[in-house]
């Protein structure tokens, strides 16, 4: 004779999926971490390390434009120097040549003709103020380290030529007339030391007392000479044939 199921057989094959679902649950919480995570922690130790690596190059970077600025200040300062030198040797030049204006102490020398009528010789030429006169003085000048200077507000160089035509002086194709007034700038002292050491001018004052030809000096401390209004020529040594 058969029976009727028991209540509890009907129940069990849902009471052994819930069992097993259970398990399940339980074992996926307690597995070790499995799939993107694992992927994002690696994408990230990835990332510190190209960080890292691009930190460092940036750095190498940077000390090597700090390394080329101090080289183009220091380049800079050098280059400055130079500059400056350049600049204080075309001043220097720019005196000789005469090109620039220029203001400073300096002596002031005047040459004049005689006041006598007559010559003790009997020649007139010893009364009146001859080139070689002026050039023995301009000349002391020069060699006592005169910067500059003039004669009758006529800027003169190194390069000029002192040269009288009768009792007339002609200088840059101007003609000039005495008294001479030669101004010259620098070291008053040793302009003046110069005048008086020089074998060509002492003589030139020998003739002055004998035949009273006006020759004076004296020290301004500040004149102004203008600048050189004549060409200046250029002269280029030319390699020989050969």
């Amino acid at each position: 004779m058969r029976t009727g199921s028991s209540p509890l057989f009907r129940f069990f094959p849902y009471l052994l999926l819930g069992i097993i679902g259970f398990a399940v649950v339980v074992a996926t919480e307690n597995a070790a971490p499995v799939g993107p995570r694992l992927s994002r922690h690696a994408r990230l130790v990835d990332l510190i390390a190209q960080e890292d690596d691009r930190t460092r190059s940036l750095r190498a970077r940077l000390e090597s434009l700090q390394t080329q600025i101090t080289a183009f200040e220091l380049a800079a300062g050098t280059g400055q120097r130079n500059l400056e030198q350049l600049r204080g040797e075309i001043d220097r030049l720019g005196r000789l040549v005469g090109v620039t204006e220029i203001t400073g102490p300096g002596v002031l020398v005047e040459l004049r003709d005689s006041t006598l009528r007559e010559s003790p010789t009997g020649d007139p030429n010893d009364l009146v103020i001859h080139e070689q006169d002026l050039q023995a003085v301009v000349n002391a000048l020069w060699a006592a380290g005169a910067e500059a200077m003039s004669i009758n507000g006529e800027r003169i160089t190194a390069a000029s030529a002192v040269r009288c035509v009768g009792n007339t002086l002609l200088l840059h194709g101007t003609v000039h007339a005495p008294p001479y007034r030669i101004e010259s700038l620098g070291d008053t002292g040793a302009l003046l030391e110069g005048l008086r050491q020089d074998p060509f001018v002492e003589r030139f004052r020998v003739f002055a007392a004998e035949f009273r030809l006006g020759f004076a000096t004296g020290v301004v401390p500040a004149m102004t000479l203008p600048p050189f209004r004549g060409l200046v020529a250029a002269n280029f040594a030319r390699p020989g044939a050969g």
